[in-house]
């Protein structure tokens, strides 16, 4: 039996709340919704609804965070109630000053090209994009 090989892109990227927090990991980019929704086996049908937000990172070239709006809007309730119900702070998982925002849900760090395809991290782009991510 012959099995046809898929060469697939992989992206190297930094990934926030997936195998814990800053963790260094590499995906397929044509996986890249599934990841941020935290599927792990891709015969699983995706039911939730997905969006990638894209922010760049201040002072860098074509780094992001990239996140689905529709889980940090759930997640952002959560952190309400919590604090509401409990007074317990959820701290955020990304944050940057510069631009006022803050991230509770799961997202990744990668590169972003002039066509909008998501690339791998150099190693120049860790320090950078780390000093944004809850340890």
């Amino acid at each position: 039996m012959n099995k046809k090989v898929e060469n697939k892109k992989h992206i190297d990227i930094i990934a926030q709340a997936f195998y814990g927090n800053r963790t260094f990991t590499s995906i397929t980019a044509d996986e890249v919704d599934r990841f941020i929704l935290g599927y792990l086996d891709s015969s699983i049908k995706i039911s939730e609804k997905i969006d990638r937000t894209i922010v760049r990172i201040p002072d860098s070239e074509n780094v992001v965070l990239v996140y689905n709006k529709y889980e940090e809007e759930e997640d952002l309730e959560r952190v309400r109630k919590c604090f509401e119900e409990d007074g317990y702070e959820i701290k955020p998982l990304a944050v940057i000053p510069e631009l006022d925002l803050k991230i509770y849900s799961r997202c990744i760090a990668c590169r972003i090209n002039e066509a909008g395809d998501l690339e791998s991290l150099c190693e120049s782009d860790c320090e950078r994009v780390m000093k944004y991510l809850a340890r």
